[in-house]
């Protein structure tokens, strides 16, 4: 059983394709999919900074296998995918590339990895550079509606109407329906509802202990 992780804030692919080449990628491949993780974290961030991303791969137990549309939902920048596949490797966690059906896991000759590497290195793909031009193109300002996203998200999939959500949050109706329009929730909540229909739930992750953790774990998320 698979996790398979989309991102939402993107400059390149939008959540239904990445879902669309996803969904494709499991069915040839026979691969059942258990649950789906939105990756919404701004991709002009460092990896230190974007704390959904770090509790969602604190979250996996090992041996697990994660499918994603492209590497930019971990990271553009080489090397924060190194410490990431360093993480996953050491977990024994498989990852595939749907859209280049490249598998990164432990059975991987280490020239795949590199050229993986060397492949995005040569597209010069480097959000972080941007941060000194001001604004990167895509980014999100924040909104007063930011707290209650998880619970519109799970209202939404479950139905709720904008207005019943509105009146539930004791907010108001217009400007909680922007903020859906504006990031994409009901897009979001109808992806994760097709990715979790008829899927076992998810059982609760077992603690790591100090030593199933990996470096980058152990650094980034202190315990």
């Amino acid at each position: 059983m698979a996790i398979v992780l989309l991102k939402n804030v993107s400059e390149q692919v939008n959540i239904i394709e990445q879902q669309q080449a996803v969904l494709k990628y499991a069915t040839m491949h026979g691969i059942p999919i258990r649950s789906t993780e939105i990756e919404t974290s701004d991709p002009s961030l460092s990896l230190e900074r974007r704390k959904e991303l770090k509790g969602f791969l604190r979250s996996l137990n090992n041996n697990e296998t994660i499918l994603l549309y492209n590497l930019w939902a971990l990271s553009s920048h080489i090397d924060e995918l190194i410490k990431i596949f360093e993480c996953l490797l050491k977990r024994n966690i498989a990852l595939h590339i749907c859209t280049t059906g490249e598998i990164v896991s432990n059975k991987s000759q280490l020239l795949d990895v590199v050229s993986i590497l060397t492949r995005l290195r040569n597209k010069s793909i480097n959000p972080k550079a941007q941060t000194t031009q001001g604004r990167p193109k895509g980014r999100m300002s924040k909104s007063k509606f930011d707290v209650y996203r998880s619970q519109v998200i799970l209202m939404l999939e479950n139905g709720t109407s904008v207005s019943e959500i509105a009146k539930s949050l004791k907010v108001s109706r217009s400007s909680l329906k922007d903020y859906i329009n504006s990031r994409g929730l009901k897009e979001l909540a109808k992806t994760k509802k097709r990715l979790l229909h008829a899927t076992p739930v998810k059982p609760k992750p077992k603690q790591p202990s100090v030593q199933q953790e990996c470096d980058l774990i152990s650094v980034l998320i202190p315990s």
